[in-house]
């Protein structure tokens, strides 16, 4: 398989700027199906694809479980931020290749699993109970420098949900 195919498996984000109301529903139903999945992917994963690399400099399934958490706690967060907030807040990155070598990541992958689980359940009652007014805000991530509408935010993260379970599956369809 060619690098860019096990970089970005399901090709890259491709995000509207001003979506449907079909197309946002379709990325919160996305996000609502996630851990349910990577559920599913999980039950199939030996002791060993646990620890195999998707690509050659990837990480591994349990480095990509403990990551998905990471993040998307951090994208819950940023968007209820935009929501609430007044003017346009500034947001930071995470060091994501240093957490992934950190004594957590090494830990059991139900463990984020779960907590995804019930993660992903709050933010969906969250995404779906924004106003109108509320899809019109949006975040400035510092380390980007560039603004995320809502509307940009919540298909980067659907985005996100089914770009790394693809890398999963690219391990199972491999070792299995």
């Amino acid at each position: 398989m060619d690098l860019e195919f096990l970089q970005y498996p399901i090709g890259r984000a491709s995000i509207e700027k001003n979506p449907g109301e079909e197309r946002i529903e379709s990325s919160i139903a996305v996000i609502g199906r996630m851990p349910q999945q990577l559920m599913e992917f999980a039950k199939g994963l030996t002791a060993e694809q646990w620890d195999t690399p998707y690509r050659e400099g990837g990480w591994s399934p349990r480095q990509v479980v403990h990551h998905l958490a990471d993040s998307h706690m951090n994208g819950f967060n940023r968007q209820r931020l935009a929501v609430v907030s007044q003017e346009v807040p500034s947001v930071t990155a995470y060091p994501q290749d240093v957490f992934s070598k950190l004594p957590d990541y090494s830990t059991d992958p139900f463990l984020s699993i779960i907590l995804l689980a019930s993660l992903h359940e709050k933010w969906v009652s969250f995404l779906n109970g924004i106003t109108d007014a509320g899809w019109e805000k949006s975040y400035r991530h510092e380390e980007d420098e560039r603004e995320y509408s809502m509307k940009e935010s919540v298909q980067q993260y659907a985005w996100h949900c089914q770009h790394h379970l693809a890398h999963i599956r690219i391990v199972l369809d491999q070792k299995g």
